[in-house]
């Protein structure tokens, strides 16, 4: 992606904060498989290409679940499962997108799931979403500008400029029911967010 975008006129450098320190900058495409690691440094650079707080907007599943999501529930301990009026089998997503999620067909393995997380460091893996398991999940790589219905909406509502949105397949129809603000690129993709880059830059 580097050499596309100097192939464009635009001065591009592949900074990594393994190798060296990194102070604040200009404009920035954050690429990292710790996306709470990308929040933290797309808040460095004035204009990220997806801001930390969309970032962090995105990676809060109870910021966006409620408007572009299936019904669900919250649940923070193994002792409520029976209460939920959802039947199974469940998706179990974390509240924070941590690559946790994981289906169930039983109470009991929900119960066992959550009772791993609460036993997890992370105080993050704590509160659990369940939802139904989708019929289908089609994962939609969507730029701003360049994507409409349910993904351009969020991408709108959350101040994302790109991200893979997970629009899950219900008989009573589509919702989101993941995002990814700093999702996987190949070279299609790599692309497509250039053309972005070069249109911010």
């Amino acid at each position: 992606m580097a050499k596309l975008l100097t192939s464009r006129g635009l001065s591009a450098e592949i900074l990594d904060p393994s190798q060296a320190p990194i102070t604040s900058g200009g404009l920035a495409l954050i690429r990292t498989k710790n996306h709470y690691l990308g929040a933290t440094y797309a808040a460095l650079f004035r204009n990220a290409i997806n801001s930390a707080h969309a970032i962090a907007n995105a990676l809060n599943r109870l910021y966006w679940l409620p408007k572009f999501g299936p019904p669900f529930a919250a649940i923070s301990s193994e002792d409520v499962v029976e209460k939920i009026e959802l039947k199974p089998p469940w998706l179990l997503a974390t509240a924070w997108r941590l690559g946790l999620d994981s289906v169930v067909t039983s109470v009991e393995g929900a119960k066992s799931v959550i009772e791993h997380r609460n036993y997890m460091r992370n105080p993050l893996a704590k509160a659990t979403i369940v939802m139904q398991k989708p019929l289908e999940v089609k994962r939609v790589f969507a730029v701003a500008g360049a994507v409409d219905g349910l993904a351009g909406e969020a991408l709108r509502a959350l101040g994302l400029k790109y991200a893979e949105v997970a629009v899950g397949v219900y008989g009573s129809g589509e919702y989101i029911v993941d995002i990814d603000p700093i999702p996987d690129l190949d070279e299609a993709r790599a692309k497509l967010l250039a053309e972005l880059v070069l249109e911010e830059a």
